[in-house]
């Protein structure tokens, strides 16, 4: 019986561990846009992430769909 909770609170290491690594990568993350400088912002938030010109044209069949 004394092996059977040994193993079940070894096993218990496993979630700790990966509840730990996530939350230092979102910590981190979180932390380092917090300090961002003002250039960065405005720098990230002038990308252009959508061009302003579809790539194609819309075909005839693609209006049916």
């Amino acid at each position: 019986m004394f092996r059977r909770l040994i193993f079940e609170n070894w096993v218990m290491i496993f979630p700790l561990v990966a509840f730990i690594t996530a939350s230092t990568i979102y910590f981190t993350i979180t932390w380092r846009a917090l300090r961002m400088k003002r250039s960065q912002i405005d720098q990230m938030a002038n990308l252009p992430l959508v061009d302003d010109e579809p790539l194609s044209k819309p075909t005839a069949d693609s209006r049916l769909s």
